[in-house]
Order: C-alpha cells, then sequence, then structure tokens
C-alpha cells in the first residue's frame, strides 16, 4: 500500500476513536440528547466526519451504548471473581451493575428503547444481548450450577431473566433517581426472585471447575 494510503487509512482510524471515545464521555454525561457538536467539540472533528464514520447520531449512541453494557458486564465479572460464596458473589455482581456501572448499563436501555424506533439498528443491539447471555451463562450461572443448585430452565433462559432483572432495576433506577428506593439488598433480593434462587445455596462455597 502507498504510503500516502496507508496514512489517509491510520488517520482515519484515529478519528474514528477520537468521536467514539469522545461520544462514550459525551453521552455518559448527557445522555442521548447530547449533540454532534458536542461530540464533535471533545474530538476536535467536524460534524461530517460522524456522518461519514457513523451515520448517524443514533448509530454512534448505539454503538457506544453496547460497547458500554458489555464493558460494565465485564467489570462485575471481575469485581465479583474473589467472592467465596453465592452470597457475596451474587452481592458483588448486582452492585456492580447497580451502582458503579449503572451509566453503562442505561446508556444499552435507552439504546433498547431507541432500536424499537430504529429497526436498522437493531442488529448491533441484538448481538450485544447474544453475548451478555452467553457471558451469563459462563458467569453466573456456571457459579451457581457448581454449587449443586438445579436450574428450573435451560442456562440461556436464566441468563436472560438475570438480565432482564437487571434493565428493570436500571430503568426504574433512572426514571426515580432519588425515589429510587431500593437498597442493595431490596435489588438483590429481587433478582434472586426473578432466577427463584434458594435461601439454601446462598451461603454456599464457591467450588471451581475441575
Amino acid at each position: 500500500m502507498p504510503p500516502t494510503r496507508r496514512a489517509s487509512r491510520d488517520a482515519g482510524k484515529a478519528t474514528r476513536q477520537a468521536l467514539l471515545h469522545a461520544a462514550s464521555e459525551v453521552f455518559s454525561e448527557h445522555g442521548e440528547t447530547a449533540s454532534v457538536a458536542q461530540i464533535c467539540a471533545r474530538a476536535e472533528a467536524f460534524p461530517n466526519q460522524v456522518t461519514y464514520y457513523f451515520g448517524s447520531k443514533e448509530q454512534l449512541f448505539v454503538e457506544v451504548a453496547c460497547a458500554a453494557v458489555l464493558r460494565a458486564g465485564r467489570h462485575a465479572e471481575e469485581s465479583a471473581a474473589s467472592a467465596t460464596t453465592v452470597r457475596e458473589y451474587t452481592h458483588i455482581l448486582i452492585g456492580t451493575l447497580l451502582g458503579p456501572q449503572a451509566r453503562n448499563v442505561e446508556l444499552f436501555t435507552t439504546a433498547m428503547l431507541l432500536v424499537s424506533r430504529r429497526t436498522d439498528l437493531r442488529q448491533q443491539i441484538t448481538e450485544t444481548l447474544r453475548t451478555l447471555h452467553e457471558r451469563g451463562q459462563d458467569a453466573l450461572m456456571q457459579t451457581l450450577v457448581r454449587t449443586g443448585w438445579q436450574l428450573r430452565a435451560d442456562i440461556d433462559v436464566e441468563a436472560r431473566a438475570f438480565w432482564s432483572a437487571i434493565f428493570g432495576l436500571i430503568v426504574q433506577k433512572a426514571a426515580t433517581a432519588d425515589e429510587f428506593g431500593y437498597t442493595l439488598e431490596d435489588s438483590v433480593a429481587v433478582v434472586f426472585a426473578a432466577l427463584q434462587i434458594p435461601d439454601t445455596v446462598l451461603d454456599q462455597p464457591l467450588v471451581l471447575a475441575d
């Protein structure tokens, strides 16, 4: 490849990454209503570059939101990795998603609602949900299975139930703010109810798979 073409391609990649980084910050601060002008000012880019690299502000938002929720799930799994009991594991996992990572999860719930009006953006949401569910099978569900807990349904259904409960709590928290009213214990109880995890499982030690 000629040097000028390579340099142009590298510059394009750098611009796209700068826009993604700026959009992540701006959307986190202002939500879906953030403007292209705000994003471009942060990225030191031009509005037409958003259209060129992403198609539209909505498409950029969906890409940012999908990356954000996957990042939230990864942080939660990493935070819970040192837990020694099921109760501790689930509290850390859920507490991370509803606490430090709540904004990242909230962005994704907003993106899901956006896609209900923009079906052309549905594929990325669908693929992200699939990844979350697969990770859920490998993380929380496999952890519970190792304790001897008998699943009430297929493991993929249980993973979906976990994330559905998390999304529901996040939407309520975003809508009610200081009036949310749920403590961490309450939130954990909601997820446990969705999964029907019996009390006898909660204080069992986590046993590593062979």
